[in-house]
C-alpha cells in the first residue's frame, strides 16, 4: 500500500519535469530502487497504470534498476554486499555496520517525444 503514495509522488515529478522541459509525451521512465526500500516494482507499475491516465506520462514504460544492499564496516572500512541476512564483516567479523546503499528511490532519467 505504501507504493500508492510513492507512485503518486513519482508521477508528480514526471509531470512537473515534462512541463518544465516543454515535453508533450513521456515514453520511458527509469527508476532506481534500493533493496531496503521494501517497494515492489510490480505494485508501482500497477498504480502507475491507473494514475497516469490522461497525463503526459500515460502509457510510458517503467524500467526499474534494483540496487542491492551495500554495507561498510565501521571497524575496518571494508565495503561489501551482505549474503542473505548475515551482516557481519567478511574481513574482520565485526557487526558494526553502516548502510551505504539499498535505500535509494529516484527517477534516473526519462525519455520523451
Amino acid at each position: 500500500m505504501h507504493e500508492y503514495g510513492i507512485t503518486e509522488s513519482l508521477l508528480r515529478i514526471v509531470e512537473d519535469s515534462a512541463r518544465e522541459a516543454g515535453v508533450s509525451k513521456v515514453i520511458t521512465i527509469r527508476i532506481v530502487i534500493g533493496a531496503l526500500t521494501g517497494f515492489a516494482p510490480e505494485s508501482i507499475e500497477f498504480y502507475y497504470e491507473r494514475m497516469s491516465q490522461n497525463t503526459v506520462a500515460e502509457g510510458a514504460k517503467l524500467e526499474f534498476e534494483e540496487l542491492p544492499v551495500t554495507l561498510r564496516c565501521r571497524s575496518c572500512g571494508h565495503v561489501f554486499q551482505p549474503e542473505e541476512r548475515r551482516w557481519d564483516c567478511p574481513s574482520c567479523a565485526s557487526s558494526e555496520m553502516e548502510i551505504q546503499g539499498g535505500r535509494e528511490l529516484y527517477i534516473k532519467e526519462m525519455e520523451a517525444a
